[in-house]
């Protein structure tokens, strides 16, 4: 558990001046964590896939299973999947992105929300739940992001492709809805449902804001290939199954009629071979000042770190980072003092601290 791991940064990141940093694991094995929530400059929570909740001081160690987590539809790459926190006066909100049991062995993606007192989470309120209900395992999409009074949501087909460019379907979307549970119509298509902001995703698995533009960017994983960060834009369509970089799984088929279409969003860059990214943060902090500004996000299958440089909103370089020193990388968080929390989503995997 307490093992440190020093690496020669001029080894894997050549742009970096020569000097150390630290990868601290700073859990026992844990399985199948997901996402990550910043509480106060010492603690997050955690979530792990079959239903739990954890609180844990990245610092001293101390981690505490939260009361109150709701029961969920843990198959395949459903459970309990994004977190995120935020304090308003006196009161500590948590919102839960999960796979919401339905009889008959199947399950809807929902948005729950709670107050967070004395490591319980009470005050369960629905805020959504997606009208895709299915038996599938797979693409629930589940990440989170809040931006003044909203919460925005991914949401992944489930499996049914051609339901992402249907508007009277929530799977294959981006969901922007209010913090408060009220209605909402974001009108971004005609006769749409009033939660939908954009269409045409597969299984989006990264969302976060670049808060000093006021941009919201957000990454999906491809079929054999062409895995996309784009720029999202309400009433945007970007494109599955119809227009896509990605090939039939095995035969390598075309899918759709191309990689670019009017009426469709081009994204703003394409993994060929797929990488199956994950987490995605704005780095903004004073620590690893060669990170400042940058896109930093997770690999599953390669099991790294990419860190993406832009200009004008557009990527003008990719670097590699901390290849094979986690394992497969599920969520990335910046915490106060600049250093980055990994997690690790294998079975024996668990929450890593990365700093100088």
């Amino acid at each position: 558990m307490n093992f440190i791991l020093y690496v020669l940064l001029f080894t894997l990141y050549p742009f970096i001046v020569q000097s150390q940093i630290k990868l601290e694991k700073v859990t026992p094995k844990i399985s199948n964590l997901w996402g990550i929530a910043t509480i106060n400059k010492d603690e997050i929570l955690v979530t792990q896939r079959s239903g739990n909740v954890y609180r844990l001081n990245v610092f001293n160690k101390n981690i505490i299973k939260i009361e109150g987590a709701p029961k969920v539809y843990n198959s395949g790459q459903g459970g309990l999947l994004d977190i995120a926190f935020e304090k308003e006066k006196n009161v500590q909100r948590v919102y839960l992105c999960l796979s919401k049991v339905i009889p008959g062995n199947k399950s809807s993606t929902a948005i729950h929300s709670y107050n967070l007192k004395n490591n319980k989470l009470t005050n369960e309120k629905f805020m959504f739940i997606s009208n895709k209900i299915s038996s599938s395992g797979r693409h629930f999409g589940c990440r989170l992001a809040i931006k003044n009074e909203f919460i925005f949501a991914t949401l992944g087909d489930r499996g049914t492709r051609e339901d992402s460019q249907n508007s009277k379907n929530h799977s294959g979307s981006i969901i922007k809805i209010l913090k408060n549970g009220n209605k909402y119509n974001n009108k971004a298509f005609t006769n749409s449902l009033s939660e939908i902001y954009s269409l045409g995703h597969r299984n989006p698995q990264g969302l976060s804001f670049d808060l000093k533009k006021n941009i919201l960017w957000a990454h999906e994983h491809g079929p054999q290939g062409g895995d996309e960060l784009n720029i999202i834009l309400k009433g945007k369509n970007y494109g599955w199954p119809k227009v896509t970089f990605g090939k039939e799984y095995g035969s390598g088929r075309k899918i759709g009629i191309g990689t670019s279409f009017p009426g469709y969003e081009d994204p703003k860059y394409v993994w060929v071979p797929s990488i199956a990214p994950s987490g995605m943060i704005f780095y903004r902090g004073s620590m690893f000042p060669e990170f400042k500004n940058k896109i930093i996000l997770g690999s599953l299958k390669y099991k790294r770190l990419h860190i993406l440089s832009l200009k004008e909103d557009k990527i003008v370089n990719e670097q590699i980072f901390l290849e094979n020193k986690i394992g497969r990388i599920r969520d990335i968080e910046e915490i106060s003092d600049g250093s980055l929390i990994i997690v690790n989503d294998e079975y024996d995997g668990g929450v890593y601290r990365l700093f100088k």
